[in-house]
C-alpha cells in the first residue's frame, strides 16, 4: 500500500509541474479574442477601483508636500521609482531561478536514484520500479521544459543591460514632457512598465539577433533608438482650453500638373481613387489634366446635380464628390456594377 502511494505521490508530482500553467477559460479566450473585441471586459469597475488605490499608493511616495492634482509630471516620476523596485524584484528572482536549475535536476536525479535503490532492496515489482522512473523522469523533463525559455536561457547580465538601458533611455525620451492630466500619465507609467515584461525583454534579443544578421549598422542603430516601447511613445498634447475641440492635421500638399486647386492639392491618390471609383470610371489614383476621362466624368457628375459645369473640384463642389464618395463606401448606393451605374451622369443623377 505505501509503495502504492508512493507511486502515486510521484505521478502526481509530474502532473501537477506539467498542468501548473493550465488556465482553460483564459486560454480559451486568448486564442478567440486576443485582448478582446469589446471595451468592457466585464471586470472595468474593479479596474477603475484598483487603479484608484495605486494612484492613491503613488501619491503618499511623492511626500507630504506635494499633491497629485496638477502635478502628473511629478507623479509619473514617483511611480517609475515603484516600478524599478518592482522590476528589480523580479530580476533577482529570474536570477534565482536560473541558478536554481542545475541544483534541482540534480536533486531529483539523487532523489530518482535514491526511491529505485530503496524500492528494489524491499522487494517492489519491476513493473512498480518502471512506474516510479517513468514519473520521475516525467517531472525532470516538464522542469527542464519551464525553464528552457530564452529569458531563463540568456546570461543575467544580458537581462539587465537589456532593462537597466531601456529604463534609462525611456526616463531620458520623457523627461522634457510636461503631463497635463491623469490618462497622460497613466498612459506613461504602463509604457515604463513593459519595458519590464517578459516578452519585451525577449522580443529585444529576437530583434537584435535579427538585425545583426541583416547588418551591424542596423543592430547599431536600432541599439541607439531603443526597443519598441521606448520608440512609440509620443509626447503628450497639451490643451490650453479643454473646451476646444482638437484640429486636424493638415494635409500634405500635392503639387503637379494634374491638381490644379488646393483643393485638389490635398487629395491623396487614395481618396482620388475612391472619387474615380464613385464616378465610374478607371481608378488611377490620378486626377489627369482638363478633358482627361476622370474630368470628363466629373463635370457630368456635376451637372447631373445642377451645379455648374466644371473639370476641377474647388470650394464651391468638393463636398459634393465627398458626398457620392461617401455613399459608395455606406454600400447604400453601392459601387457601380451593384447599384447599376453606367456612367457619372447616372450618379449625379442617384442625389437628385
Amino acid at each position: 500500500m505505501r509503495r502504492k502511494q508512493a507511486i502515486v505521490a510521484c505521478a502526481g508530482l509530474a502532473l501537477s509541474l506539467l498542468i501548473a500553467g493550465c488556465n482553460p477559460a483564459t486560454d480559451r479566450r486568448y486564442i478567440d479574442e486576443g485582448a478582446g473585441v469589446n471595451l468592457n471586459v466585464g471586470d472595468g469597475a474593479t479596474q477603475t477601483e484598483l487603479l484608484k488605490e495605486y494612484i492613491a499608493y503613488i501619491c503618499d511616495q511623492m511626500g507630504a508636500d506635494q499633491t497629485c492634482i496638477g502635478n502628473w509630471t511629478t507623479f509619473v516620476q514617483a511611480g517609475m521609482n515603484d516600478i524599478d523596485q518592482r522590476c528589480d524584484g523580479f530580476l533577482t528572482w529570474l536570477d534565482a531561478r536560473r541558478r536554481d536549475k542545475e541544483p534541482v535536476l540534480a536533486e531529483m536525479a539523487a532523489v530518482t536514484a535514491a526511491t529505485h535503490s530503496i524500492m528494489t532492496v524491499t522487494g517492489a515489482s519491476p513493473k512498480s520500479l518502471d512506474i516510479v522512473t517513468a514519473a520521475f523522469g516525467l517531472a525532470s523533463a516538464s522542469y527542464t521544459n519551464w525553464n528552457s525559455r530564452l529569458l531563463i536561457s540568456v546570461n543575467q547580465s544580458t537581462v539587465q543591460e537589456v532593462v537597466y538601458n531601456n529604463q534609462g533611455k525611456f526616463r531620458d525620451k520623457i523627461k522634457a514632457y510636461s503631463v497635463p492630466d491623469q490618462p497622460t500619465a497613466i498612459y506613461l507609467l504602463r509604457n515604463y512598465l513593459r519595458i519590464c515584461m517578459p516578452i519585451t525583454i525577449e522580443a529585444t534579443f529576437n530583434t537584435s539577433t535579427t538585425l545583426v544578421e541583416r547588418s551591424p549598422s542596423a543592430a547599431a542603430a536600432a541599439s541607439m533608438s531603443g526597443n519598441l516601447v521606448v520608440a512609440n511613445v509620443t509626447p503628450p498634447r497639451t490643451i490650453a482650453n479643454p473646451a476646444t475641440p482638437l484640429q486636424p492635421q493638415a494635409r500634405v500638399r500635392q503639387q503637379g500638373a494634374t491638381r490644379l486647386t488646393p483643393e485638389e492639392q490635398a487629395l491623396t491618390p487614395r481618396m482620388i481613387g475612391f472619387i474615380q471609383v464613385a464616378l465610374c470610371v478607371p481608378r488611377t489614383g490620378d486626377l489627369g489634366p482638363l478633358n482627361s476621362t476622370t474630368r470628363a466624368a466629373m463635370q457630368a457628375y456635376l451637372v447631373a446635380r445642377k451645379k455648374s459645369a466644371s473639370q476641377v473640384i474647388d470650394s464651391s463642389n468638393d463636398f459634393l464628390f465627398d458626398e457620392a464618395v461617401a455613399k459608395v463606401k455606406s454600400r447604400s448606393g453601392g459601387t457601380c456594377a451593384t447599384a447599376g451605374f453606367a456612367n457619372a451622369t447616372a450618379v449625379g443623377q442617384s442625389f437628385n
